[in-house]
């Protein structure tokens, strides 16, 4: 794994479509994704993308993250970042691939780069790891129980 990459993945049992429907319903991220249990976005590429994210999985306290919207590929890919300052840039990816049709994996990642990444990692890299492997597992339990009930 690089040094500058956070990076988790996990293989959902359930098609691509289903994945995605549970992954853009952004006002329902409270049911299933511990980390970052409230998003503020728009489907608009350059728009602010306001992340409430947990640091902690044990506290209810959240930190407001504002970033930018990079990507919407329907049904696939969301990325978002920090492009605009000078001691760190971001890039966030939420990719989903369909490994057949009822196979899906989903993999995210956050890359980091600029004079302040060594101590932002050094800070906070074990949290951000746990709390993307929360997301694979939140993801995962959600959709495919969703596929249970239908």
């Amino acid at each position: 794994m690089p040094k500058h990459l956070i990076e988790s993945k996990i293989i959902i049992n359930a098609p691509i479509q289903s994945v995605w429907k549970v992954l853009s319903n952004f006002d329902n991220y409270h049911q299933w994704n511990p980390f970052t249990p409230k998003i503020d976005i728009q489907n608009t590429i350059g728009s602010t993308v306001g992340l409430h994210v947990r640091l902690n999985p044990k506290s209810a306290k959240t930190i407001l993250q504002k970033e930018t919207l990079l990507a919407w590929e329907e049904g696939q890919r969301l990325e978002w970042g920090i492009q605009n300052s000078w001691f760190v840039q971001t890039i966030r990816i939420q990719r989903l691939t369909a490994i057949d049709a009822q196979t899906t994996e989903y993999y995210t990642s956050d890359a980091f780069k600029g004079p302040l990444t060594g101590l932002i990692l050094l800070l906070y890299r074990q949290k951000i790891q746990i709390g993307f492997d929360d997301v694979c597992m939140g993801l995962k339990k959600e959709t495919e129980g969703l596929q249970g009930k239908a």
